[in-house]
């Protein structure tokens, strides 16, 4: 896979907890359109631990079919034990997926012996592979460098990590025995443009499926070596989701991809609805980005 972005992709829901598929699939041809180099469907951001069991599949299906072989597919099938990740794999193994993403149990605090047995559990039930979430804010559990090591030793299909961590990235791109083609993707999005370049080429963030004109432009200026141009829009990018926590995260988000022409609603269901105030509330940050013309 290219260097580039993978945007956690929002899912769009209708009032009954069905998927909204013309709108996800606008989505997905933005993103494409804006140079993305793979999908993630059903991160955090696409309300993952949220929807129906019985739409899970639908998601997957839907991000397949709309890439079409453009660019790679990796979904999100974490949950709070090996028997529920395992029944929701099942759901979707036909499909044309590159990897499933998981991250540690999120319910209850796992130790590292938990954790690996999790792993490794879930990496088994499936013929595709298998990619791991560092994100202990979340699941108070941190992966360690020698867990993904002991990993790669022991799982066939490992076949990546998305962290913050740039320490454990660092030892892992100077480790010799680390295959050249595991992927490390980087979820930092506040200095993802300072690490490019620098072992760090993928980022993937629930934010860039909600601004595809500014990522677009900070890969195209990173991709130029114009790294003034690339802060510019990475600090869009960021201070958008800085106005996202401080405007209600979800129904902020929500409104962003109503305004981008993707209907629907991109948030747990117990979330209030998008409001006219804050629509236009919305609005007038993404123009002020550039994500909308005034």
């Amino acid at each position: 896979m290219k260097p580039g972005f993978i945007p956690a992709l929002g899912t769009p829901l209708t009032a009954d907890g069905e998927l909204c598929v013309s709108s996800f699939k606008t989505q997905i041809e933005q993103q494409i359109g804006a140079g993305a180099v793979g999908l993630l469907c059903m991160g955090s951001m696409g309300q993952q631990a949220f929807i129906r069991e019985d739409v899970y599949r639908d998601v997957a299906k839907a991000a397949v079919e709309a890439a079409a072989g453009r660019v790679p597919v990796f979904v999100g099938a974490m949950d709070t034990s090996i028997a529920r990740a395992k029944a929701r794999m099942a759901k979707m193994e036909d499909l044309d997926i590159t990897a499933f993403v998981f991250t540690a149990p999120y319910y209850s605090v796992c130790n590292r012996a938990q954790m690996m047995s999790y792993f490794r559990a879930v990496a088994a039930a499936t013929k595709h592979g298998f990619m791991i979430y560092d994100l202990p804010p979340v699941t108070q559990a941190k992966i360690t460098y020698d867990m993904v090591l002991e990993l790669l030793e022991t799982v066939p299909n490992f076949v990546g990590i998305k962290s913050a961590d740039t320490q454990m990235f660092r030892k892992l791109k100077l480790n010799p025995d680390v295959p050249e083609d595991f992927m490390t993707v980087y979820s930092g999005l506040d200095t993802f443009d300072v690490s490019y370049g620098w072992g760090i080429n993928h980022c993937l963030d629930g934010m860039l499926s909600c601004t595809p004109y500014n990522t677009k432009m900070l890969f195209e200026a990173l991709n130029k070596g114009d790294r003034e141009t690339a802060a510019v829009h990475m600090n869009n990018i960021v201070a958008f989701r800085d106005f996202f926590v401080a405007h209600n995260l979800w129904p902020s988000f929500s409104a962003a991809m109503n305004l981008l022409g993707c209907e629907g609603k991109f948030s747990p269901d117990y979330n209030p609805d998008v409001t006219p105030e804050l629509l236009e509330t919305v609005r007038a940050e993404m123009i002020r980005i550039g994500e909308l013309k005034a």
